[in-house]
């Protein structure tokens, strides 16, 4: 197997991204052991690629049909099912080996993305509702709630947290889903988009936009700690807001683009403010 190969079958920038908020969770709830950094950046990185490699395999027929990801490892043949499927299930289970040796909260938030994603999402409800992302968002929710764990454990703040990358997750798929809409209506994957149109979709995604800076400040009032980051998750989402709308009276494909790109910054820099503040202590 190629190693660039390899390298898009886990997708890195998504990857990073939820470990960014892992990290950034782990120290809004006053972690900083070193060991748990290593525990946690070895557990996440591997159970997310090894979801992501096996999301990739469960997807290959779909990838086949769409032009956008025909090129994809699995459809193009640059890597077999087979290996897919190695490294999928060998980069879990060190996952779980790791974590369960160390933390087994951890652990939990680690399977519960994993079976969401996989037994859920991918081979369920992706393929039979619009509203398939509701459901598959708790796989990506989790490394949030699994930084948040392995410093505090299962409390309401991290929860919260959590539940912040929930709301987010509809802005980040649906948009996209929106500019590549042939694409899925070609595979047969009822997305909103596709099912209600890109104005319907977007009014949606408002309603989840508009539910971050209601998570932000409730964190903050559990916390007392996130004023900033609940201010900033106001005008960001404020202006995600303004923008849908503008969307939702001329929904061009070049727009939904611009809104997709807006949603990964935007939840990049809550959680790094969430972090700075843990750290700083700042109310």
């Amino acid at each position: 197997m190629r190693s660039s190969a390899v390298a898009e079958l886990v997708k890195p920038s998504q990857t990073l991204l939820l470990m960014v908020t892992a990290y950034c969770s782990y120290l809004a709830a006053g972690g900083r052991s070193p060991l748990d950094l290593v525990v946690l950046t070895v557990s996440e990185f591997l159970a997310i690629s090894g979801t992501t490699a096996a999301n990739m395999y469960l997807e290959r027929d779909i990838d086949a049909l769409m032009p956008r990801t025909s090129r994809r490892p699995l459809p193009s043949g640059s890597i077999s099912p087979g290996s897919a499927v190695a490294l999928a299930s060998s980069m879990f289970l060190v996952s779980v080996i790791i974590s369960s040796a160390w933390s087994g909260a951890l652990t939990l938030t680690i399977l519960v993305g994993f079976l969401s994603d996989i037994l859920v999402y991918t081979n369920i409800v992706k393929r039979m509702t619009p509203y398939s992302v509701v459901l598959g968002g708790i796989a990506g929710a989790m490394p949030a709630l699994g930084g948040w764990v392995l410093a505090r454990g299962f409390t309401p703040a991290g929860f919260l947290l959590a539940a912040v990358v929930l709301a987010w997750i509809p802005m980040h798929i649906w948009f996209i889903a929106t500019y590549y809409a042939d694409d899925y209506a070609l595979a047969g994957i009822p997305m909103m988009p596709v099912v209600r149109g890109p104005s319907e979709a977007a009014r949606y995604t408002e309603y989840s936009t508009a539910a971050i800076p209601a998570l932000a400040w409730a964190y903050y009032a559990i916390t007392r700690r996130g004023l900033l980051a609940a201010v900033v998750a106001t005008a960001l989402a404020a202006l995600a807001l303004r923008r849908a709308e503008d969307f939702r009276r001329s929904p061009t494909r070049d727009a939904a683009r611009e809104m997709f790109k807006m949603a990964s910054p935007l939840i990049a820099v809550v959680f790094v403010l969430e972090a700075l503040e843990g750290v700083l202590g700042i109310p």
